[in-house]
């Protein structure tokens, strides 16, 4: 994916390999019932408030804190091309625009997290954080798609 110059100043990038199959990693993202399953921080519960999976529909959700503080949060799927590409943009502060690749490695699959930030100084507040919310996603992430592909 490119990044202009002013976009690589603001944007975070966060990428593992999964041990599953492109597919199964892709509905892992793309099937409701599983993304609310390993979406979000550690420590943070997810309570989806309405969520529709398709391009133009959203996806309104409150983040529980370990502390008890609810952070709502409300995202558009922008483009969702099966099983390669999902671009969203979280409308709720703070405000970025994302994308999310798979790239198909056989038994394997590289998933590639890109969220841009509306600007240098909301990126610079909350980049340690994101990316510390990135690793937790993916290890929860790893978790259920080794559950489903379990459950074969």
């Amino acid at each position: 994916m490119r990044l202009s110059p002013d976009e690589q100043r603001r944007t975070v990038i966060s990428s593992r390999v999964i041990d599953a199959p492109v597919d199964d990693v892709f509905d892992a993202y793309a099937n409701p019932t599983k993304l609310v399953r390993w979406w979000g921080p550690n420590g943070f519960t997810l309570t989806t408030e309405s969520i529709d999976l398709n391009e133009g529909g959203h996806w309104k959700f409150v983040f529980q804190g370990p502390d008890g503080t609810a952070y709502k949060n409300h995202l558009i799927f922008l483009k969702i091309e099966r099983p390669h590409l999902f671009v969203v943009d979280h409308l709720s502060g703070p405000k970025y625009h994302g994308a999310v690749t798979f790239d198909d490695l056989g038994s394997q699959t590289r998933v590639t997290m890109y969220w841009t930030f509306e600007n240098v100084d909301v990126f610079a507040k909350i980049r340690e954080t994101v990316v510390a919310g990135n690793e937790g996603n993916f290890d929860r992430l790893s978790a259920v798609v080794a559950g489903q592909r379990a459950e074969h």
